[in-house]
């Protein structure tokens, strides 16, 4: 699985950090893609497959009570769309950020139209009133 760490400490912490960081080895099972340091300071960026949680935790573990870590799965974007419109293919669920259900969107859009008509008789209303009050 591709991973994305985001690894942030305490200005304090830096010479622990970059002391830690230089003597450290991946473990066996972690393949580092990129890494990448945050010019301003105190946070790093690194990109890596992990065979396993148990791998991903090894990794992590010399670091942990000095540096937060922000695990996010991550995938490119070409591959997330095909995945998605695959999986909608085979459920038969819309894409993503759409209703379950087509019912859902329609019973939406004519909630709108009639929100919309209440909307412009309200402004006709007002409108008539503005005009017989001067």
């Amino acid at each position: 699985m591709l991973l994305m760490d985001i690894i942030t400490w305490e200005p304090k912490d830096s010479e622990k950090v970059t002391n830690l960081y230089m003597n450290y080895e991946y473990p066996k099972g972690i393949k580092v893609i990129d890494e990448w340091f945050d010019l301003r300071g105190y946070r790093t960026f690194v990109i890596y497959e992990s065979e396993d949680e148990k791998t991903y935790a090894t990794s992590v573990f010399p670091f942990m009570g000095l540096c937060r870590f922000e695990t996010f799965p991550i995938m490119k974007p070409d591959e997330a769309i095909q995945m998605a419109q695959k999986l909608a293919e085979e459920t038969g669920v819309r894409g993503m950020g759409h209703g379950e259900s087509g019912g859902d969107t329609e019973e939406f859009l004519q909630q709108m139209e009639k929100l919309e008509k209440r909307v412009q008789r309200l402004e006709h209303h007002s409108f008539v009133q503005q005009e017989d009050t001067t």
